[in-house]
């Protein structure tokens, strides 16, 4: 026979100020961990949505990024002819060159953010297909002009429509600001490839290419003809498998966001301990009354870990709408100093809700379990005794 689940809902009321502190220290846990989770999932979007399903990367072999590769000019003129290459209304392939500089911008605080300028030409919009101008208009080649991401507006000096830019050796106007679908680009600047190279010395080299996939193409066949063919010998992949790659590092936030909840859980959970052990002494008449009216060990002992259990879901619905203000939330990750500063949305999801509130039933279980076996141990005649 179960004890009526209103039986631990009233002595929840009972003890007001023990549970309320248990209570808070659950959800506070719940809150940073929620918290770390949305940060982490801000990342992670930012990077993935930075990839089109149909395009593919080309870089220098063994180069980790696109950042630490040289690809040359006769390189690039061997690649862009090649069969799967999707093609405009004018038959030439849609494929993009592109050169990746960063330049150190001063912050508010004092600190120095590490700002990616990617030079790049007119083909561009049509590979980056989720880009697009919205205020002003995109730069006009071989000019001192710029379009910059809509999550660096204001946030740097000359970062707004109309200002003047200062970087490398010239100063750029900002003519256009553009919107990526929420992807890290928006944490860059884009101008003229050559004007870049120029002001740059590059030369005529640049970092990395940017192809768009004819339907239906053989896209292992296309990457192992572009590492063997010896005019060309570089290392390509899609571009979602390029930016799952580059997101290693937030897999690594994660890690330490759950490790620092599980530390701060590990504390709410003797919380929750010493509230239901202050619990059972305090309701040993009743649980020799229980005993004595024919409620079994096991049913006791059930009892009491739901009363646990329903006290740290509840602190959990608090530690979430405790932490729902910081989604949408943004703000930027500094990587090393050669790793491009970006800026992210915190995002609360749904997986994200549903798995706060399996930590707090956890942290419940494990803060009653003990003293609920305390309770189901207990004999009628050693309860009414104690009592």
């Amino acid at each position: 026979m179960a004890i009526p689940f209103k039986y631990n809902t009233r002595s929840l009321f009972v003890r007001k100020i023990s549970n309320s502190m248990t209570a808070g220290a659950i959800a506070l846990v719940v809150a940073v961990f929620v918290a770390a989770m949305a940060m982490v999932a801000g990342l992670n979007a930012t990077i993935k949505d930075t990839s089109s399903p149909d395009n593919l990367i080309a870089i220098r072999r063994g180069a980790s990024s696109e950042t630490a590769s040289v690809i040359t000019l006769d390189e690039f003129d061997a690649l862009k002819f090649l069969p799967s290459i999707q093609r405009d209304a004018a038959d030439d392939p849609l494929v993009s060159s592109e050169l990746t500089e960063g330049i150190l911008m001063p912050t508010d605080d004092g600190s120095l953010d590490n700002l990616p300028i990617r030079g790049l030409l007119a083909t561009a919009l049509s590979v980056h297909e989720n880009v697009r101008v919205v205020s002003g208009r995109m730069f006009h080649p071989g000019l001192n002009e710029v379009i910059i991401g809509k999550q660096i507006v204001n946030r740097y000096g000359g970062c707004s429509l109309g200002a003047d830019l200062k970087f490398g050796r010239r100063t750029w106007k900002v003519v256009g600001i553009f919107d990526a679908g929420g992807s890290s680009f928006e944490s860059e600047v884009w101008t003229d490839l050559h004007s870049l190279q120029e002001d740059s010395r590059r030369g005529s080299s640049f970092n990395s290419i940017r192809l768009k996939l004819a339907r239906g193409a053989d896209v292992p066949a296309l990457i192992q003809r572009i590492a063997d063919d010896p005019r060309i010998n570089l290392q390509a992949e899609t571009e979602h498998d390029y930016y799952q790659e580059q997101s290693g590092f937030a897999a690594k936030l994660r890690v330490l966001g759950m490790l620092v909840a599980a530390i701060m859980a590990f504390a709410a959970v003797f919380a929750a301990m010493n509230t239901m052990y202050a619990a059972v002494a305090a309701r040993t008449t009743e649980i020799g009354t229980l005993r004595a009216l024919g409620f079994s060990p096991s049913s006791i002992m059930t009892s009491f870990l739901l009363e646990s259990s329903a006290l740290a879901v509840m602190a959990g619905i608090i530690g979430i709408l405790l932490a729902l203000p910081v989604n949408g939330f943004s703000s930027k990750f500094n990587g090393a100093i050669s790793a491009p500063t970006l800026a992210f949305s915190f995002h609360i999801t749904m997986a994200i809700v549903g798995q706060a509130l399996l930590f707090a039933l956890v942290m419940g279980i494990a803060g009653g379990w003990l003293p609920a076996r305390r309770a189901m141990k207990m004999t009628v005649v050693t309860a009414l005794r104690r009592a």
